[in-house]
């Protein structure tokens, strides 16, 4: 039982993980396209996602993993059997408990350890992305700001892919002046840290309250920098990149902003609440389906098995918003895995004491 528990849950997990990464990536398939984001990238990226779709979906994957087995056993009248055989309701149930706990160290694992370096490496891909992206990211046909007040248009590529052709830029930084420049070609030039917009063969036309001047030009270079302002050396670093010990103890900093104090204690404390969370709610499944019911009844409590699943992946969001509003009812994050454990292990238990009764009535008649 529990290596086909096993098989399935990890089944579930390849479904819920591939599902995930589709849904989040929409956006980084334009780039891939279009030359700017490579394969290896790409398939960077997805590797650092992993940490935090397992940290957050763990409890639900293990959750459906539980439910489905043991509902196909009950079904197959294999549970029946084990039964029959002399085994009770804790002992019919107690490999789907090891599973948890397996489920469990492995969401703590990614939630404790692995969370924090895998996001501050995707951040970082993220930044370094934007503040080097070049010509790869403009595409044709359109205007396409690379900096506040600097847009960019062009026709279409050079087959060296480096030159842009019958480019039109716009440029309003300076006040009251407004640039417009036309070139045949155009590319993009690194000279002494600064970015250059290197333009050939054209003409610009600055528009100014009295009227518009026309300058013809062999060559035009207009300084940019696509991505990140020049002088940002680095980027601001967001919670989900800390580690649970500072989480838990914020800096002084972080502690002078209410708001802020919360997000961060929050978030420690859901990263130990989600890894109990497994083995509470697997513990509900169990206590719904292992004592022995029949007919529809079955089927509405493996129903609300499933339904206890996605809840553990919807239901804490409106609670830690709540929490966070009021951080003096930070102790409800914890009723999240216990509640469902309680409850789960008093059907289990029901169930056990009931079954010597019902035991002694069969064997009597036999």
């Amino acid at each position: 039982m529990l290596g086909r528990l096993t098989v399935a849950t990890a089944a579930i997990m390849s479904v819920i993980v591939i599902q995930q990464i589709l849904h989040k990536s929409p956006q980084l398939y334009d780039l891939v396209m279009s030359g700017a984001l490579s394969l290896d990238r790409l398939g960077l990226i997805w590797l650092h996602i992993l940490p935090v779709i397992f940290y957050h979906a763990t409890p639900e994957i293990v959750s459906i993993g539980v439910a489905c087995r043991y509902y196909q056993w009950i079904e197959n009248n294999e549970v029946l059997s084990l039964r029959n055989a002399g085994r009770s309701s804790s002992q019919i149930a107690c490999p789907g408990i090891i599973v948890a706990v397996l489920a469990a160290s492995f969401c703590a694992l990614n939630s404790l350890c692995l969370l924090p370096f895998s996001w501050r490496s995707l951040e970082d891909i993220r930044f370094q992305a934007a503040a080097n992206a070049g010509i790869e990211v403009l595409q044709p046909g359109y205007q396409q700001e690379i900096i506040p007040g600097v847009s960019v248009s062009f026709d279409r590529r050079s087959p060296d892919g480096n030159t842009l052709e019958n480019i039109v830029a716009l440029d309003g930084r300076r006040e009251r002046l407004f640039t417009e420049i036309w070139a045949q070609r155009g590319r993009f030039l690194e000279s002494d840290g600064v970015s250059l917009l290197l333009l050939d063969s054209g003409a610009y036309f600055v528009r100014t309250a009295t009227g518009i001047e026309k300058v013809d030009f062999d060559t035009f270079s207009l300084p940019v920098r696509i991505g990140t302002p020049e002088g940002t050396e680095e980027r601001p670093r967001g919670f989900y990149e800390e580690p649970v010990t500072r989480l838990l103890n914020p800096p002084i900093d972080v502690r002078d902003d209410t708001l802020i104090l919360a997000q961060w204690l929050v978030e420690g404390h859901r990263r130990i609440v989600n890894p109990l969370l497994c083995v509470g709610n697997v513990v509900l499944v169990l206590g719904l389906l292992v004592p022995r019911r029949r007919g529809r009844r079955q089927t509405l409590l493996f129903m609300l098995a499933v339904a206890s699943a996605f809840a553990t992946n919807t239901l804490p969001d409106p609670i830690i918003t709540m929490v966070i509003r009021n951080i003096e009812l930070l102790p409800l994050l914890y009723l999240l895995p216990t509640v469902p454990g309680l409850v789960g292990g008093l059907l289990l238990a029901r169930s056990g004491i009931r079954r010597p009764m019902l035991s002694g009535g069969g064997s009597s008649i036999a």
